[in-house]
């Protein structure tokens, strides 16, 4: 437990600041889900779901591609609520909960998961304002294309 936290600590600034703080939250969801699946388009990745959920996990948009499975939506929930309440990104919690039988249970009980797709992300001084879920893809593709959104919203307009 002690290595979670200094690895959810290490990464609560690894979203770092973003260009679009005039810009509504549903904007910048938008924006973020915009880019993935352009992204996801352009690596031939399967049909995804992109859930953007600000820093209290609530819900602010989500989209599922035709063809995407329908409960690529409740993944992709679940991997955004667990990178907001992390603090870090999904793929990198994997290795610590592999490794730790006691973590790893407390991540069931908690409902969260080290499956790679969720990503935090800052909006102008907000350290953390939400994060990103995707699901449909190998779990590598969702990583990134997650990481793509929080790029888009990084990105000045």
């Amino acid at each position: 437990m002690r290595h979670l936290r200094t690895l959810l600590a290490a990464c609560v600034l690894c979203a770092g600041p973003s260009a679009l703080a005039a810009d509504s939250a549903l904007a910048s969801a938008e924006k973020m889900i915009a880019s993935c699946f352009a992204y996801a388009a352009a690596n031939k990745m399967p049909p995804v779901s992109v859930v953007v959920v600000d820093a209290s996990g609530a819900l602010i948009a989500s989209k599922r591609q035709d063809g995407a499975m329908p409960v690529a939506v409740d993944a992709a929930l679940l991997k955004a609520r667990t990178s907001i309440r992390t603090r870090a990104p999904t793929a990198v919690l994997s290795p610590v909960v592999q490794g730790d039988a006691g973590t790893r249970d407390a991540f069931i009980t908690m409902q969260l998961t080290s499956i790679p797709g969720g990503v935090p992300f800052a909006r102008g001084a907000e350290v953390v304002a939400g994060a990103v879920g995707v699901s449909g893809g190998q779990p590598d593709q969702d990583a990134a294309c997650a990481n793509s959104a929080v790029e888009a919203l990084k990105a000045k307009s």
